[in-house]
């Protein structure tokens, strides 16, 4: 992947960019569980958790991409762990929507737990995602590298590990 396809986030961008989308999450009403797709979604789903005070969080492993910019045929849920969803308001949290089909198994799943609503967020959405989110705080067609996914990205050989020299000395590769 060369670098004009990739930029990378300081955790001062994420948490600006939580920030706004935690104003616009609350105009529509405090959801009252997060249930954060694993991996990506682990990390700003705390923030979101911390920022709006639900303390109602549940997990949903999908694997979909092989490496990074590697996907597989087809999005699977691995290890669901989920508080009570019946007749309550739910976000869904994740990092980026790319192809949009990771978000939408996700929505189906929660579905049949009969919540009164379901939202989703991510951060990031791709332009050709066919799932837009509810709640988005950019659109890009880049490959976004994250400030918790320096490793991994250094062990695809996505970014040199001297751009992250600090961080990436604790990268076991």
């Amino acid at each position: 992947m060369t670098s004009e396809k990739i930029v990378s986030v300081s955790w001062s961008e994420i948490h600006r960019a939580l920030g706004v989308l935690v104003s616009r999450v609350l105009s529509d009403g405090k959801p009252d569980a997060l249930v954060l797709i694993t991996k990506g979604g682990l990390v700003p789903g705390r923030i979101l958790a911390d920022f709006i005070k639900v303390d109602d969080m549940g997990f949903v492993e999908v694997k979909f991409y092989r490496s990074i910019g590697v996907r597989g045929e087809r999005p699977y849920l691995k290890f669901t762990m989920l508080p009570p969803l019946t007749n309550r308001d739910v976000l869904i949290v994740d990092d980026v929507v790319d192809s949009g089909r990771t978000m939408q198994l996700v929505v189906e799943y929660i579905s049949s737990f009969k919540a009164r609503s379901i939202k989703t967020l991510a951060i990031y959405v791709k332009p050709w995602s066919s799932y837009i989110p509810d709640y988005y705080y950019a659109q890009t067609d880049k490959w976004v590298i994250f400030p918790w996914e320096i490793c991994e990205a250094v062990r695809e050989g996505v970014i040199d590990r001297s751009a992250f020299e600090e961080l990436s000395r604790y990268c076991e590769v």
